[in-house]
């Protein structure tokens, strides 16, 4: 007996160095239906083995490489009733030679495929695509995620979330995670430090962070391969998104969860850092072990307009910098703050104001309105997020935020105040001098009011002339459902910042006018107190001025004289 146990404890010894080594990989020319093997993955326990048996090769799922499926069995695979979300990454071994040979990865399913059945990811694809070496071209794409029912379909990985109430994290699924994404609600930090006390090995659990701090949102997979520095991971793509850098963080499985979707691993993940992602690919993720990606931190306040002098919520995290996630991101955080202070949806206005330091040059302080009549706080969570978007997608260079600062603002009123009305005086428009521009506006439920505008009209503008009148961020031509361009696009990224300092806000009246020429002029840019809504279009002759005149009237007192 004792010779028994010593042999499967050195048999144990043995595939685990060899793992460590990075073990030798299973041709693929010699598999074949019926082959038998194991694979290994972290549960509750620690990391278990279980037994899969060889199905078939099958080539054309549009990955660009090869997928086995193979039927798993074994206790960890009972416990939640077939393949878990979260087994992503789990090595698979065949008997080659002598040697247990590394097959590749869980990766993939058939989407709504009983038990056990798995398709694994080769090693060589994950090691092409996510190893030390480069890419294949054309390997940088998510993997396709058909809905028939005979698609194939990632692994669903379990996505950590904490500090998210119901709302941002529909937000966070709709707007981010791939639909093999399994958002799974996890204590704050993540439970604590308890997870993985010695080092990583094939089989063992880690997690993708991508949120830490007040707000914590991670990815849970398994590792397949270690070899020196360098690691291999989920065979299967996480957002598809190529060179990145996220942190890896430690991972203990503390469950295994049955559902009527997919069983799932429920895990902790550490505040342990062991090292950082650099690829996301279709067949799997790759990292080296050591270093820590350098992360966005942010500050948000949500405080109301009825709330005690100094009242307010705020979340404080670190984002990862990559510009296809920090800006959702801290959408998804603004919304949970919202909800938090808010409790309802409904109508309101938000104002939000931005602080952003950069690490070279002046900062960047925003001011914005929004007024909504079905979801402010969400309307408030996508306004959060615009400018911020334009920064990091911005085509001239890295934005290098150094921090962010957000304050929103809420009002359970609304703001808004609608145009309905624009009137000229009798008397024509003269080119070159001022004509009053009477406006009839109506805020939300309050009572209406005239306002008069003083227009200077250009001395080249003459003729018959459209003029319109509207708010600023709402679109010149009906049926459009965006506001007008910029008639200058910024051209470098000074030009950008200024762009974002000085464009017109939602609260923003906006005097236009169009001669024969067909260019828009901007006539007047005029701050109202509220959210402005509407448009209102009129058509004007504009007079050419009388050069013959010695004495040109007195433009303001002429307007003056003719307001009503």
């Amino acid at each position: 007996m004792r010779r028994a146990a010593l042999a499967l404890f050195l048999a144990l010894v043995s595939w685990t160095s060899a793992a460590r080594a990075g073990a030798p990989a299973f041709p693929l020319e010699a598999l074949r239906p019926g082959l038998v093997g194991y694979g290994l993955t972290e549960g509750p326990g620690g990391i278990e083995r279980f037994e899969v048996e060889v199905l078939a090769r099958q080539e054309g799922f549009g990955l660009g490489f090869p997928l086995v499926l193979v039927r798993a069995s074994g206790a960890v695979i009972d416990a939640g009733g077939g393949v878990s979300a979260g087994m992503s990454g789990s090595p698979v071994y065949l008997a080659h030679d002598g040697t247990d040979a590394l097959l590749g990865a869980v990766g993939y399913v058939f989407a709504d495929a009983p038990g056990g059945f798995a398709l694994v990811t080769p090693i060589e694809e994950m090691r092409a695509q996510a190893g030390p070496r480069p890419a294949r071209a054309g390997a940088s794409g998510p993997a396709p995620a058909r809905a028939d029912w005979g698609a194939v379909v990632p692994v669903a990985t379990p996505v950590l979330v904490a500090g998210l109430g119901a709302r941002a994290l529909a937000f966070l699924q709709r707007e981010l995670l791939a639909r093999a994404a399994l958002p799974v609600q996890a204590l704050p930090g993540g439970g604590g430090g308890t997870a993985v006390a010695g080092g990583l090995e094939p089989g063992s659990a880690v997690a993708v962070a991508w949120v830490r701090g007040d707000v914590d949102v991670g990815a849970v997979g398994t590792v397949t391969e270690v070899d020196g520095d360098r690691l291999l991971a989920f065979g299967h793509p996480l957002l598809g998104s190529g060179p990145v850098d996220w942190p890896l963080l430690a991972a203990q499985v503390t469950a295994i969860v049955p559902h009527r979707r997919m069983p799932f691993k429920l895990a902790n993940t550490a505040d342990t850092v062991l090292g950082r992602i650099d690829q996301d690919r279709p067949a799997g993720v790759g990292g080296r072990l050591g270093g820590m990606p350098e992360l966005l931190p942010v500050t948000l306040t949500v405080a109301t307009d009825d709330a005690p002098a100094g009242a307010a919520t705020t979340l404080r995290f670190e984002v990862v910098r990559d510009p296809a996630l920090w800006p959702t991101l801290v959408a998804v955080a603004a919304l949970e703050a919202l909800d938090r202070v808010r409790a309802r949806v409904g109508e309101g206005t938000a104002t939000v104001h931005w602080d952003i330091a950069f690490r070279d040059g002046p900062g960047l302080r925003l001011s914005e309105t929004v007024v909504d009549a079905d979801d402010v706080t969400t309307a408030a969570a996508w306004l959060a997020r615009a400018p911020l978007a334009m920064l990091a997608e911005n085509p001239f260079q890295d934005p290098n935020v150094a921090r962010l600062g957000l304050l929103v603002r809420l009002e359970e009123r609304r703001r808004d105040v609608e145009v309905r009305q624009a009137l000229s005086d009798a008397a024509p428009p003269v080119a070159g001098r001022v004509a009053p521009l009477f406006l009839r506006l109506q805020p939300w439920r309050r009572a209406g009011e005239v306002r008069t505008l003083d227009l200077h009209w250009p001395e080249d503008l003459v003729g018959r002339v459209e003029v319109i009148v509207r708010g600023a961020t709402w679109p010149r031509e009906p049926d459009s459902l965006e506001p007008p361009d910029p008639d200058d696009a910024p051209l470098t990224f000074d030009e950008l910042l200024a762009f974002l300092r000085e464009r017109p806000g939602g609260g923003d009246l906006i005097v236009e006018a169009r001669g024969e020429d067909g260019v828009w002029r901007r006539l007047e840019r005029v701050a109202i107190a509220g959210f402005v809504t509407g448009r209102v279009q009129l058509t004007l002759e504009v007079s050419a001025a009388d050069t013959g005149s010695e004495t040109p009237p007195d433009d303001a007192a002429a307007a003056e004289e003719a307001r009503p």
